[in-house]
């Protein structure tokens, strides 16, 4: 027992440590990336196009549309597609098209069947219709900063990238819905994303779909979304193929551009970032072993402190109790400099304990759904 106590206090110190520490180097990238180059020095205003697909969300088009009609740049064509809709979704595309010129309204064609993936399928449709140099592919369900767009770009053309992705600010009316989505900050505090930019790492490379910019030549020369339309996750498959391609990527903070509105409580949470989960391990008995011992790890992790204060009423002067509230101390303000960095809830980023208890029932879960052969259901149709 007191050899275990040693080897797991090292390992919460060592995980700890280098999860403070990724998170620090982070910060520091992100500030870094955010400094592109003064207006005067960029080159000229190509024009962009914005790609939206939309399935049911009447109630959401008009918030990111009547932003991204007040983008402070200009030179931009609007493409939504209606990805058969059951409700209004038509009639919102319909209205603003005639509100603003650069807005235009697709259809998706329900006999096409170029992807698996809806979203893909959706965007293999409408890109083709596109027309600008660089194409920015967001979600019906955000709301962009006046400045999001030229932001993006600025970043884009400073720093000579292919594509660029970010974290957005994630929004959610429900405080369980927000600790099942601040799951996603593991992308903060395990990936150096500022090493995966100097080395351009395809094994590394993270994405949030909510916000994708990319060169168009570059898109077209790695062969877009049919390159990638058996991935359960679109925007992880189309970045780390940009990356094997030998394309330039960076993932920074975008939480002052952008703002999702995904999921608007516990069990929408769930399902979403479950489905984003379970793309990353494949559906066989292989690998129930290493899911288990992720597991056992990350609740450790979660819940250390009990087991420090067991430890101390036990054993109060047991040396092993003070190393691994250490260890837990740097991973929780790893966690919480992570979640504040992109504008989560102060009540939100101290519960990493619980956001890392439900990231393992959405593992479980994940993997049952999949070695069982049920599907997971988003959005009314099957992944």
């Amino acid at each position: 027992m007191i050899a275990f106590l040693e080897i797991f206090s090292i390992l919460l110190v060592v995980i700890g440590g280098y999860a403070l520490f990724c998170t620090l180097l982070n910060m520091l990238f992100y500030r870094k990336m955010n400094r592109p180059l003064p207006a005067e020095c960029r080159k000229d205003s190509p024009l962009i196009s914005i790609i939206i697909p939309a399935r049911n969300e009447e109630s959401s088009l008009p918030r990111i549309l009547d932003s991204l009609i007040k983008q402070a740049y200009h030179n931009i064509e609007i493409l939504v597609i209606d990805d058969q809709s059951s409700d209004g979704t038509k009639r919102v595309i319909e209205e603003y098209e005639k509100k603003d010129g650069r807005i235009h309204g697709y259809y998706s064609d329900p006999e096409a069947k170029l992807s698996r993936h809806g979203k893909i399928n959706a965007l293999l449709q409408l890109i083709p219709h596109a027309k600008g140099e660089f194409l920015l592919c967001t979600d019906a369900d955000t709301a962009h900063a006046t400045n999001s767009v030229g932001h993006a770009l600025a970043i884009m053309q400073t720093h000579s990238l292919d594509i660029l992705s970010g974290f957005p600010t994630e929004l959610c009316e429900r405080y369980w819905g927000s600790v099942n989505m601040s799951a996603m900050i593991f992308a903060n505090t395990m990936i150096p994303h500022y090493f995966t930019y100097i080395f351009q790492s395809a094994f590394l490379s993270f994405a949030i779909g909510q916000f994708i910019m990319m060169r168009r030549d570059a898109y077209e020369e790695v062969g877009g979304y049919k390159s990638v339309t058996t991935t359960y996750v679109d925007d992880m498959g189309i970045v780390r193929q940009f990356v094997k391609k030998k394309k330039k990527f960076a993932f920074v903070n975008l939480s002052e551009d952008v703002a999702c509105y995904m999921f608007h409580d516990r069990k929408g949470a769930f399902k979403g970032i479950e489905r984003s989960i379970s793309g990353l391990f494949p559906a066989t008995p292989m690998v129930i072993i290493p899911i288990l011992f992720a597991i056992v790890l990350l609740m450790m992790i979660a819940w250390s402190p009990l087991a420090v204060i067991l430890i101390a009423i036990l054993d109060i002067h047991n040396p092993h109790a003070l190393t691994m509230l250490l260890g837990w101390a740097s991973f929780w303000l790893s966690w919480f400099m992570g979640c504040r960095n992109i504008n989560y809830r102060k009540l939100v980023s101290i519960s990493c304990p619980l956001s890392i208890t439900a990231i393992c029932w959405m593992i479980i879960h994940g993997y049952y759904m999949k070695l069982t052969g049920k599907k997971l259901i988003w959005k009314g149709r099957e992944v």
